[in-house]
């Protein structure tokens, strides 16, 4: 192993790819250029080799290769020897150049040092020197503000406080005032740690006073109705940037009192107009108090950052009206709720109308309290109550028992409601929007409440349609009882059509509510799922129908089977007319068609009676195969039996009894031609009365063709059995 080590290492440098490995023995038990690998690896090197010999051969066959390598090496170092010794060479004094180059650098290096720390120094000492400077500066400018502060008081102290105190308010007094109050403000940020706490409360004593003398000022401007004297007032406010302050006086001194006058619960009992006396007194106070001021702070106007309707006006309205005035917001009584409600809404109506501007009135609706106030009408409760009041009356219908006891009208109609159901539900619609109780705002709680009646309507149309069949005890209902349920289910199908009918009435009722940004596609499509369910169940009550006219039709069949015992051994004449089954079992089917005719249409009634006919042909097929099969068995038995008699019997005689067979028809043909008669009637009015081709009432071809084949079929055979 230490002779692969030392053979590896040696391979090295052929591995910068200068030369390739020297080639050794062709008996070698392994590949010499495994070894130029990145990723060789002994182990891996012995388990491929493991197969290519024993230990001892991989040993020597490596010791062998290693003397090659090594041979390779020593030429290699021949042959570059020279080389070898010129480096060696040239190297030979290199330490002492090396050492005498390193002091001057050295010495470089510490002047470098040096340099470096002076203009440091340098730095910090200018910096220090600016920063002092810049200190003095702002010592300089605080202490020049100092003494234009101190100018700036004196000259307040003067106009203010001193001799003109108790003269008339001068409007350019107060001009000149606000301006040195700028002047003074200004100042006072820059010298603020040099003033004493005399001269900032004399700043303070000062400002108060300018603002209580702009106050009456601009309470004789109001006073005065001086358009002009008031924009200087407001002006000066505006100066000082204190238009808030100018609506809060507003607010307070001219507002307030009227407003705690005219809103209140004493009021609101002793106003002829109620609600709206109230709203029209507030209204007049705009008219009559705030004229000017909104003409002159407008968008449009000559001053610019009030707001009074919004800041002065509607905050002390709203506030006057949610503690002075709570009532109104009760929903208790949903008539007056909805009339007070309907009331604000033009109110603030005109309060926009008023404000004018759109930008303006988009910061009317966005202010805390007119939020506040829309929050105090508890449109949720006021929907509840109405929820419930139209949801009980359609409730209530819906929930007789209507299947026992249908509430129809005296006659079934095709242009009106026959079940007070539909009747009901309608008009719970129809109130949902009418005027007194519909509000925008509730758009669409409103909506699903339509949606909830009609899916409440489906609702009770699919427990009234099912199939009664039996009473509770299990027996069959009565024919009256049938009749009757039949007549329901039709007015209850007439029904069904007439509100698909109503449909895009109702889309255009709710549409027409609709407040703007409402996509009246998808309000379209979401009514007309409705009327999707009333389709169903009008197809799913066709089919109950259909059941209740096949359940009176199918018990007359079972006569059919009593035909044979009709004719045989009875000695009866050939059949001329069907027999009274066949009307019977036309009977509910006929009625139907007479009495609903008109109400269900041509169309309609064809269905109808194809689906009844198609399934009792189906079972009228099925009883006349019966009963021809067991007609057919009985005669074959027969005829056994005579042929056994006639064989014992003389020829004569034979043949005397074959030709009277021959002649005179059997029991089973006069049943045979009774059972074609049945049939050919029943065809005769399907097509004739109900006008419904056979090929389209399933197995009535057939049937037909069973009857015939029956009348031809037993001649045949018997005419060959007497030959």
């Amino acid at each position: 192993m230490v002779g692969v080590d030392t053979m590896e290492n040696s391979a090295t440098p052929a591995r910068g790819e200068l030369f390739s490995l020297p080639a050794g023995p062709a008996s070698l038990c392994f590949d010499k250029n495994e070894f130029m690998k990145k990723t060789f690896s002994v182990d891996e090197f012995l388990h491929e080799n493991r197969n290519a010999g024993s230990l001892e051969i991989i040993r020597d066959d490596l010791g062998m290769y290693l003397k090659v390598l090594r041979s390779a090496m020593i030429e290699l170092i021949n042959q570059d020897y020279a080389d070898f010794v010129d480096l060696s060479a040239n190297l030979i004094g290199l330490d002492q150049q090396i050492a005498a180059i390193g002091g001057p650098l050295e010495k470089l290096r510490d002047e470098v040092g040096q340099v470096k720390g002076a203009l440091e120094a340098s730095m910090t000492e200018i910096e220090r020197c600016l920063e002092q400077k810049k200190m003095l500066r702002a010592h300089k400018k605080s202490l020049q503000s100092l003494g234009r502060v101190q100018g700036s008081l004196e000259k307040l102290e003067s106009m203010l406080l001193g001799e003109k105190k108790d003269l008339p308010i001068d409007a350019i007094l107060l001009e000149r005032a606000a301006l040195e109050s700028i002047q003074l403000q200004f100042n006072i940020e820059f010298c603020r740690q040099f003033l004493d706490e005399d001269k900032q409360r004399l700043a303070v004593d000062l400002w108060s006073e300018l603002l209580g003398r702009l106050k009456s000022y601009f309470l004789r401007a109001l006073d005065e109705r001086d358009s002009k004297e008031l924009e200087r007032c407001l002006r000066i406010y505006c100066t000082l940037d204190e238009c808030r302050t100018a609506e809060e006086v507003f607010r307070r001194e001219i507002v307030a009192p009227y407003m705690n006058r005219v809103i209140s619960e004493t009021s609101l009992q002793n106003a002829p107009q109620g609600l709206t006396g109230i709203y029209n007194q507030i209204l007049d106070f705009v008219s009559m108090r705030m004229k000017q001021l909104c003409q002159l702070t407008k968008r449009n106007g000559k001053v610019k950052g009030y707001s009074f309707i919004v800041n002065s006006f509607w905050t002390e309205v709203e506030r006057r009206m949610e503690t002075n005035m709570s009532s109104i917001f009760a929903p208790g009584n949903p008539d007056a709720f909805y009339q007070k409600y309907k009331c604000t809404l033009e109110f603030l109506e005109r309060i926009e109308q008023i404000i004018d501007d759109p930008d303006d009135v988009a910061q009317f609706k966005a202010h805390a309290q007119y939020r506040s106030f829309q929050v105090r009408w508890n449109l949720p409760v006021y929907f509840q109550i109405r929820f419930q009041e139209i949801g009980a009356s359609i409730e209530a219908s819906c929930t007789t028992e209507s299947s026992a006891a249908p509430q129809l009208t005296q006659t079934i109609s095709a242009s009106q409601f026959n079940v007070a159901q539909f009747s009901a539900a309608l008009t719970a619609i129809s109130k949902c929007w009418q005027e007194g109780i519909f509000l925008p705002q509730l758009f669409h709680r409103f909506l699903k409440l339509t949606l909830q009646i009609l899916a409440r309507l489906t609702v009770w149309c699919e427990s009234a349609s099912r199939p009664s069949g039996q009473k509770h005890d299990g027996t069959p209902s009565s024919p009256e009882e049938q009749a009757t349920r039949v007549r329901f289910l039709v007015a209850l199908y007439s029904d069904l059509g007439n509100i698909l009918l109503k449909i895009p009435s109702i889309v255009s009722l709710v549409a027409a509510k609709s407040p703007p940004g409402v996509d009246q596609s998808e309000l379209e499509k979401v009514v007309e799922e409705s009327g999707n369910g009333f389709r169903e169940k009008r197809s799913q009550l066709q089919r109950v129908i259909v059941q209740e006219l096949i359940a009176s039709s199918l018990p007359q069949l079972r006569q059919v089977s009593d035909i044979p015992r009709l004719y045989r051994k009875t000695n009866r004449e050939l059949p001329s007319r069907c027999c009274p089954y066949v009307e019977q079992v036309l009977a509910p089917t006929d009625t139907f068609r007479k009495t609903y005719g008109t109400t269900i249409g041509e169309d309609a009634m064809r269905e109808f009676l194809t689906g009844v006919y198609s399934h009792v042909t189906v079972q009228y097929y099925q009883v006349i195969d019966e009963v021809l099969t067991s007609v057919q068995k009985t005669e074959e038995s027969l005829r056994r039996l005579k042929n056994l008699r006639d064989r014992s019997a003389t020829g004569a005689s034979a043949v005397t009894a074959a030709a009277s067979d021959r002649t005179a028809p059997s029991d089973d043909d006069k049943i045979r031609l009774q059972l074609q008669a049945d049939v050919m009637h029943f065809v005769r009015y399907v097509e004739e009365q109900a006008t419904i081709p056979r090929d389209r009432v399933d197995r009535l071809p057939q049937l037909v063709q069973l009857v015939d084949d029956a009348i031809k079929g037993p001649r045949t055979v018997g005419g060959g059995s007497n030959q």
